[in-house]
C-alpha cells in the first residue's frame, strides 16, 4: 500500500512541477563567472565584496517582511514577484559597467531570495496537508531538493559552453533569464 501511495505521489502532476521548478530555479549559468563578470566590468575585488555584503544585507532586511507579504499576498504571487527581482536583476547585470549599475542589480537579486526563501517549501507543505499525504513531506521535499541538485550540476557544466560561445561575458546574464522565465510561468500553472 505505502508503496503504491508513493508511485502516486511521484506521478502526480502538482509534485512534477514542485520538482521542475527545483530544477529551473538552479540554472544559474552566470553563477561561476560573477565575480570574473564584475572584475571585467572595472570593479575591483573591495567593491565586489561590497556588493556581495549589500545583497546579504537586502536579503535579512527583507527576510520577515517577505513572510508578512506572502501571509497577504500569497505564496504564489509572491514566488512570482520574486522572479520579477530575479529578471530585472539580470537585466541590470547584463547593462552593467558601473559599481552602481552592479548595485541596483545586487539590491534585485536580493529581493529575488528574500522573497523567494522559504515561500516554495511552505507551498509543497501546504499542498501535502491538502492532500492529506503530510508524512510524506521528507519523501517529498527530498525528491524536489535531488531535482535542485540536478539543475545544479547541469547548470556549471552547460554554463562552460555558453561562457566560450557567447560574443560577450555579460550575455551570461540574458541567457539566465530564459530558465527563470519558464519558472515563472510554472509557478503561474500551480493552483492558488
Amino acid at each position: 500500500m505505502e508503496k503504491k501511495l508513493k508511485q502516486n505521489i511521484i506521478n502526480n502532476v502538482q509534485i512534477k512541477k514542485f520538482c521542475a521548478y527545483g530544477f529551473l530555479k538552479n540554472l544559474k549559468f552566470f553563477e561561476p563567472y560573477l565575480i570574473i563578470f564584475l572584475l571585467a566590468s572595472h570593479i575591483n575585488l573591495f567593491y565586489i565584496g561590497i556588493l556581495y555584503t549589500i545583497r546579504e544585507i537586502i536579503i535579512n532586511i527583507f527576510e520577515i517582511p517577505s513572510g508578512v507579504l506572502g501571509d497577504i499576498m500569497g505564496c504564489k504571487k509572491e514566488l512570482m514577484l520574486s522572479f520579477v527581482f530575479y529578471i530585472i536583476s539580470f537585466i541590470f547585470f547584463f547593462l552593467t559597467n558601473t559599481f552602481l549599475m552592479a548595485t541596483i542589480a545586487m539590491i534585485f537579486f536580493g529581493l529575488g531570495d528574500a522573497m523567494r526563501s522559504g515561500t516554495h517549501k511552505t507551498m509543497i507543505y501546504r499542498y501535502l496537508e491538502i492532500k492529506g499525504w503530510q508524512q510524506y513531506k521528507t519523501f517529498v521535499y527530498g525528491r524536489t531538493k535531488s531535482w535542485s541538485l540536478t539543475g545544479s550540476a547541469i547548470s556549471s557544466v552547460v554554463a562552460i559552453l555558453f561562457i566560450l560561445n557567447i560574443p560577450r561575458n555579460n550575455y551570461i546574464f540574458l541567457i539566465s533569464i530564459i530558465p527563470y522565465l519558464i519558472d515563472f510561468a510554472l509557478i503561474y500553472s500551480y493552483p492558488n
